[in-house]
């Protein structure tokens, strides 16, 4: 009887063995085919540029003084703002024409100099008549600006001093209504105010000054930006926000996507001794990697529910001269390992390189990173061959479409050594923040000219400090789009890690994503690919909208599945078709258009 009752046992757990690895195995194969599937439709892709997607409705107008670098600057940046907004836009320049409001969606002010607008008066009725108006940066105190200060919600004006930092008063940013920045990057001079008791502040400095506000003028709505950083790329998330918090009933599209890179994996890690690691866990560099890293790292993208995009690297040798066939690094037994379960989490395999050189024949690039430059732009192309032959020898029915330059260097030579050794690629993830020194691949989001998606990474680290929270949620509040990286080997090394042990590494990746699960809830998890081809879509996309105090009316074409937008209003919904909304903060909602031609109604209440 007990010997029966061992055999059902031990058959019992056969079968269940089985099953088990029968659902992993199909789910594997299930990968398989939605990469395969992914590859049908970016084929098109490659056939040039997405047209330049139109836009509908009254012109934004903005107004800017050419001789001022910095204007210039802040336009530029408003410009962008508003065409990834897809907002009709009329320039105009103060030193060349006369700004002209009739016909006015709202009108933008990047000009310190308001002198310039001749007639400033004509500003004032424009707003009393119901008209919006956004100044973006810190006027000079001039005659102009006095005869308009009171209409700006001032009512005492002081010195101008330049103060740092930055506190949230409410929503401008998604997700970070009471946010306080401490950090010098944050560093605006402004003008010292008392303002009328109506005006609704939505930042200060840290100081306590006065940073953005919005101030009623009759029938219409003013809004001042009194400071002076609105020219970086990373605070494009602030003008996005304001905007939308001028405008009454105020409609956007987003991407909605959140990536998370792991660089340099799976890579030939080797089995040398970091006494570090080795002291806590007894366990050399490749079983650390095994049995300590990448299983945390799972355990993460399951709680916190990501999609990893991994992207590899063939040989660490600073081989730069073909023929690369046979680097003595190389570890196809870790990519297929390693790589099978990327992709049966659902997560995707893209490309680093053959090796981890930068591809640039620029010396004095690769030197920034003690790099070895490349001969030629056929050298290039021969490493690209053999890392993605590399990658199809241990995965033959699996195709890449993704490419991280090493180092975020990526020059236009070795750009086109990609698309000569790998035919297949779509997709190049550099960084979106500028660079000032000039060495560092910087993209905006957009197809290029040889139709080559440039899909930005926007931070990185196992951490999130000032920096990159401020980054990730000016990007996520215009765009709706999270990317961030890591590298395993920054728990290798002493300066990267800031000393640092992996629990600790661990504990404060745990935190950021933590905070993203927690901020921005509606974020959908995709792998590089997927988040690309929906990017695509939106890019490639013409949105009409037709907006009236009652109701909103869109129409996506062509429509693709879904599209998402960001509404912000303080009416109540009365009616949906073709939609749904989400609330996603206060006066904030997330619309998912389900069908091209849709309709929000309002409550009369």
């Amino acid at each position: 009887m007990k010997l029966n009752f061992r055999i059902y046992t031990i058959i019992a757990g056969i079968v269940l063995l089985t099953a088990v690895m029968y659902l992993t195995h199909i789910r594997y194969f299930q990968q398989f085919s939605h990469n395969r599937k992914l590859e049908t439709q970016i084929e098109g892709w490659k056939n040039g540029a997405i047209a330049p997607a139109d836009s509908s409705g009254a012109p934004f107008c903005l107004a800017y003084d050419s001789e001022d670098p910095f204007s210039a600057q802040v336009n530029e940046q408003t410009n962008r703002v508003l065409r990834d907004m897809r907002k009709t836009v009329g320039v105009t320049d103060l030193r060349k024409n006369k700004l002209e409001v009739s016909g006015c969606t709202a009108v933008i002010l990047s000009v310190q100099d308001l002198s310039l607008l001749r007639e400033p008066s004509l500003l004032t009725g424009y707003a009393e008549h119901g008209g919006r108006i956004f100044l973006t940066n810190l006027p000079e105190q001039n005659d102009a600006f006095f005869q308009l200060y009171r209409k700006l919600g001032i009512i005492n004006i002081g010195g101008v001093k330049d103060e740092v930092g930055v506190h949230l008063i409410d929503e401008v940013l998604l997700g970070e209504a009471g946010l306080q920045i401490d950090d010098s990057f944050i560093n605006n001079t402004v003008m010292q105010v008392e303002l009328d008791s109506s005006a609704r502040i939505h930042a200060t400095t840290l100081a306590g000054t006065p940073l953005l506000w919005s101030f009623s003028v009759g029938e219409g709505e003013v809004m001042v930006f009194n400071g002076t950083m609105l020219q970086e790329k990373i605070s494009r998330g602030i003008i996005a926000g304001g905007v939308s918090m001028l405008m009454p009933d105020f409609i956007y599209p987003i991407f909605n996507s959140k990536l998370m890179y792991i660089d340099d994996w799976p890579a030939p890690y080797g089995n040398s001794i970091d006494p570090h690691i080795y002291e806590i866990y007894k366990l050399n560099r490749q079983d650390f990697f095994k049995q300590i890293w990448w299983p945390d790292m799972l355990k993460a993208a399951t709680r916190y529910g990501l999609k990893y995009t991994a992207v590899t690297i063939e040989s660490y040798e600073d081989q730069v001269k073909p023929p690369f066939n046979s680097p003595t690094d190389a570890d196809a037994q870790g990519l297929i390992s390693y790589g099978r379960e990327i992709i049966k989490s659902g997560g995707e395999i893209g490309l680093h390189g053959y090796n981890h050189q930068s591809l640039t024949t620029d010396s004095s690039k690769s030197a920034v990173f003690d790099y070895v430059p490349w001969g030629s732009e056929g050298d290039m192309a021969q490493s690209v061959k053999e890392a993605v032959s590399f990658v199809k020898r241990s995965f033959p029915g699996y195709t890449m479409f993704s490419y991280v330059p090493p180092s975020n260097v990526l020059s236009p030579e070795g750009r086109e050594a990609l698309k000569q050794g790998w035919g297949e690629m779509a997709i190049i993830s550099s960084v979106f923040g500028d660079d000032a020194s000039g060495s560092s691949y910087v993209q905006e989001f957009e197809q290029a000219e040889d139709g080559i998606l440039e899909m930005p990474r926007v931070t990185s680290g196992y951490g999130q400090g000032d920096f990159e929270r401020w980054t990730a949620a000016n990007v996520l509040t215009l765009n709706g789009f999270f990317s961030h990286f890591v590298h395993p080997d920054d728990v290798l090394d002493n300066e990267r890690s800031s000393g640092k042990t992996w629990e600790e590494m661990y504990d404060s990746y745990s935190a950021v994503l933590s905070h993203l699960q927690k901020s921005y809830p509606w974020l959908r998890a995709k792998t590089s690919i997927e988040a690309a081809i929906e990017m695509e879509n939106l890019l490639s996309s013409h949105v009409e909208l037709q907006q009236s105090a009652e109701e909103i009316k869109g129409k996506v074409t062509p429509f693709h599945n879904e599209t998402f937008f960001v509404l912000r209003t303080a009416k109540k919904i009365d009616q949906i078709k073709g939609c749904e909304a989400k609330k996603i903060g206060e006066g904030i909602l997330l619309i998912t258009v389900t069908e091209s031609s849709f309709t929000i109604h309002f409550s009369e209440a």
